[in-house]
């Protein structure tokens, strides 16, 4: 059941920031969301996991990103729930309808999504508690768009950055399908790290790929073709 959100809060929330509710979990030391001009915010103690609709680093990808060449009603594998941001922006922002099978490792993530967004989502959603690997090395379905937002806080983890992490994304792309890949790029040296990455293991297993800038983020396309000219 969506959680009840009195008005007067969402008002205010325009003025000033309305915390809704702080907690923690075995995978976060600090969860927190809050009603940030109108939009749900979930917030780690060095990342934002989610702000709706203006979840810049998917948002300004998506505004490059060629929607025609993927199926009408495409199958999308979302890697980090957070607050549900990547379908909210791909429903009403973008304005498709797909059908997503969301993992998210946190259980007090999924709790919270489901008790404050997830309810208004009009498309289709599985949700599957599992780390992403584990997840990809035994699930068989192939997805048209593959949307990787996994952090511990401000970090990749670790098992994400090899090249076999990499070689399950393409064992899980449906032919012809597109990968969204979030890295960050906020500091001098996650940038490095980023590019380094992408001009190493990334461009290695997509040849094709592309890196676009959005401010704070690097996100890393499989293949050009999928950007707007």
């Amino acid at each position: 059941m969506q959680k009840n959100i009195p008005k007067v809060r969402r008002w205010l929330s325009h003025l000033t920031e309305q915390v809704l509710e702080t907690t923690s979990s075995e995978h976060n030391e600090f969860l927190q969301v809050s009603l940030v001009s109108g939009r749900l915010q979930l917030v780690a103690e060095e990342a934002i996991y989610s702000f709706g609709d203006y979840y810049l680093n998917f948002r300004k990808l998506f505004e490059q990103f060629d929607f025609e060449k993927l199926p009408l009603r495409s199958n999308v594998l979302i890697l980090g729930l957070g607050l549900g941001s990547i379908p909210e922006l791909l429903e009403d922002y973008i304005g498709v309808e797909y059908d997503y099978v969301a993992v998210e490792i946190d259980p007090v993530i999924i709790d919270l999504a489901t008790r404050y967004s997830l309810p208004k989502l009009r498309s289709p959603l599985e949700v599957a508690q599992a780390d992403a690997y584990a997840f990809l090395q035994v699930d068989s379905r192939k997805y048209d768009l593959i949307c990787v937002d996994v952090f511990q806080d401000a970090t990749v983890p670790e098992h994400l950055n090899g090249d076999d992490f990499l070689d399950l994304l393409k064992e899980s792309l449906a032919p012809g399908g597109a990968i969204a890949y979030n890295r960050l790029a906020d500091t001098v040296d996650h940038a490095k790290e980023s590019q380094e990455y992408y001009e190493g293991s990334f461009k290695e297993a997509f040849p094709e790929g592309e890196l676009v800038n959005t401010g704070g983020n690097f996100m890393l396309v499989n293949e050009a073709r999928f950007l707007l000219e």
